[in-house]
């Protein structure tokens, strides 16, 4: 449980966040909003994000939390990392995601062969937002939210508030364990 490889996977399959945004996370991008442990995706010395959308905040997973995450974490900044996944860090150009990228590319052909062609990281985020949209029901607003996208129309990009915490976390909370 000591590494990226592990732990990226997981907190993809909880939040839909991207594969840069969850390699490029800094242990003071876990925070505390309203009472609620969530990661905080936003720009910082550590990672870029894609646009204004992607900037938001989204509540931890309970199973995350049974798994050990949060105590993870902790184990990282007692070893004076500012990044929950240093060896996940592109040496040469400081970026995130690639080496995440590159071995679940080789993981994904190892379990599934020619039948996983298809599949990716990526993957993960349509998943979230699939299941929240079409199985679990969530509005659209709220998965909007969680997985940054941006609004379909002006009133939906400038003038929509984000959604509360709480609503966030039912949302997330309502996501099935999937390991």
């Amino acid at each position: 449980y000591e590494n990226g490889i592990y732990w990226c996977p997981l907190i993809g399959a909880y939040t839909g966040a991207r594969r840069e945004e969850i390699a490029g996370l800094g242990v003071a991008d876990i925070t505390t909003v309203d009472g609620i442990t969530c990661f905080s995706i936003e720009d910082s010395e550590i990672r870029r994000i894609k646009n204004i959308s992607s900037k938001r905040i989204v509540p931890v997973h309970p199973r995350l939390i049974q798994l050990g995450f949060l105590s993870y974490v902790k184990r990282q900044a007692s070893q004076g990392h500012t990044d929950i996944f240093p060896s996940l860090r592109e040496p040469t150009s400081g970026a995130h995601g690639r080496k995440l990228g590159r071995r679940m590319r080789q993981i994904v052909d190892d379990v599934f062969g020619p039948s996983g062609a298809r599949l990716s990281f990526q993957s993960l985020r349509h998943y979230v937002q699939n299941a929240m949209e079409d199985e679990l029901g969530i509005s659209d607003k709220v998965v909007r939210d969680i997985v940054g996208h941006e609004g379909k129309d002006v009133h939906e990009k400038t003038y929509s508030k984000h959604a509360p915490t709480e609503r966030l976390r039912e949302a997330i909370n309502a996501l099935p364990v999937v390991f």
